[in-house]
């Protein structure tokens, strides 16, 4: 069973880091779509939208998320572990996050995106502490680190976002 275990790891691994590439830029290019103003771009970006949605991120979550399933039953014992409903938690949260993306998605290919890009900016920044508590989680099962960890991220932004306020502030002013 070992080896087994190693190659769904190995997979789940590697299609995770495929999940998030695609949760992290996809929202990125929602930033420089939102401040195109002409038409060519604003359908290169709904392409790019698509492909990458469709193409590479659904994808990615889905088979990471089949490999970790996969993990779970070979080792069911891990689901009766604090630590486990913790990850699973915030898995649940970042598939909601995805899916809140693939709206975005239709939302700007419609031409009804109500958003600028200073907000997706931030929406960017989402599934940060999400990926911090997983691997702290995955790695030390403790949910206390796991917390720790979120919370430093958390403080690191909102010191990110009180020095724009401030700079802000000041230009305006």
């Amino acid at each position: 069973m070992h080896d087994a275990y190693s190659w769904f790891l190995s997979l789940h691994l590697i299609f995770m880091v495929t999940w998030f590439a695609g949760l992290f830029y996809l929202p990125r290019l929602f930033v420089y779509h939102a401040m195109t103003e002409d038409a060519p771009g604003n359908e290169r970006f709904k392409v790019m939208e698509r492909k990458l949605f469709y193409g590479i991120m659904t994808p990615g979550g889905v088979i990471t998320v089949i490999f970790g399933g996969i993990m779970l039953a070979l080792v069911p014992v891990h689901l009766e572990q604090p630590w486990m409903h913790f990850k699973l938690t915030l898995i649940a949260l970042l598939i909601a996050y995805h899916l809140w993306c693939g709206k975005l998605v239709a939302d700007f290919a419609a031409d009804r995106n109500t958003r600028g890009h200073t907000w997706y900016r931030w929406f960017n920044e989402l599934p940060v502490p999400a990926l911090v508590g997983i691997v702290i989680l995955a790695v030390n099962r403790s949910i206390t680190d796991a917390l720790i960890g979120i919370g430093v991220i958390v403080l690191l932004f909102a010191v990110s976002a009180a020095v724009a306020w401030n700079r802000a502030r000041r230009a305006s002013g």
